[in-house]
């Protein structure tokens, strides 16, 4: 009897022990969790690529902590936490750089995709504005950024002194937004008459705005980067997510959300400097997808709107469903 009771506590401890090496995903097959601090406004792409990078790597979990880029520095300051960053401009990264935050960029390699700046009004687009001069006028409601909040604050300086009309259109500002999707919304609620917003946010009001390409001289073009922060928790899974992002796959995935791919030429101030051959196919897309999902006698495809398609389905279906 002692030897099977010797017997029955052996088997017993090897049974614990497969159970810990092997039950309910522990041991080896921890999850790890990775914290992406990035732009608002790039939560549309970067979901949809998380979604892949989690089917590929199912042992990798991905939380985004979405903020005006320029909130970033100081809670990276504060936290030292985090494991990706991509803000929603190229400043917000060097100043983490300068910091000692970020250790490995390289700003020809690293550039995921391009914000490209265009204007939205409300449905109608009842002011009539064209162009960038319009924004002057008497009784425009004018939606800005607040520059020290999000990124496209910036643009909206440098594009408006530009023109030389900042004052004026400071005048007739009506609201400072901190993140950008405050924008879109005041547009599509007709709050103001106009702005000026990343396509990438204007592709996601395609019924209820007007979108106006830029005159290429103030069309800005801004480079998106991503970088490992110095003090990952997990180095080698947020650098696979990072090749993601790089790679022609993940480029793919941004061209379908309304970002600029490639290489494009810029001039000292970051405005397009190629006359807009780059980006005037996109903009050709863009006009035709709000014009699709408002008509649906619209011929919606790869020629009229390219690899806007699937966005301009989603919202011709919401559409349908009255919501």
């Amino acid at each position: 009897m002692g030897r099977r009771k010797v017997a029955a506590h052996l088997t017993l401890a090897m049974l614990g022990v497969l159970f810990l090496v092997n039950g309910l995903g522990c041991g080896e097959r921890q999850e790890k969790t990775l914290l992406f601090h990035a732009g608002v406004g790039q939560r549309s792409s970067l979901d949809e690529i998380k979604e892949l990078f989690c089917q590929r790597h199912p042992n990798v979990k991905v939380n985004f902590s979405y903020k005006g880029a320029g909130y970033f520095i100081a809670d990276i300051t504060r936290s030292q936490e985090g494991d990706l960053y991509m803000p929603g401009e190229e400043f917000y990264l060097l100043q983490a750089v300068e910091r000692g935050f970020i250790t490995d960029y390289d700003p020809q390699r690293d550039i995921a995709a391009y914000f490209v700046t265009v204007i939205i009004t409300p449905r109608g687009n009842p002011k009539r504005i064209q162009k960038v001069e319009d924004f002057a006028k008497p009784g425009v409601r004018v939606g800005l950024g607040n520059p020290k909040a999000c990124a496209i604050g910036i643009w909206h300086e440098k594009t408006f002194q530009r023109a030389g009309i900042w004052e004026a259109v400071q005048n007739n500002a009506t609201m400072s937004a901190k993140c950008i999707p405050e924008l879109g919304n005041a547009a599509q609620h007709n709050l103001i008459d106009a702005t000026i917003v990343w396509a990438t946010t204007a592709v996601l009001y395609l019924r209820d705005v007007e979108i106006i390409p830029l005159e290429p001289k103030y069309r800005g073009v801004v480079r998106l980067p991503v970088a490992v922060l110095k003090f990952a928790k997990h180095p080698r899974e947020a650098q696979l997510l990072k090749d993601l992002i790089l790679s022609e796959e993940g480029k793919e995935i941004f061209l379908s959300h309304a970002y600029a791919v490639g290489n494009i030429l810029r001039d000292a101030d970051g405005f397009e400097a190629d006359e807009g051959q780059a980006t005037e196919k996109l903009m050709g897309w863009l006009v035709n997808a709000a014009r699709a999902v408002k008509d649906e006698a619209f011929v919606a495809d790869a020629a009229s709107v390219g690899p806007l398609i699937k966005e301009v389905n989603r919202q011709r279906k919401t559409t349908r469903a009255g919501t």
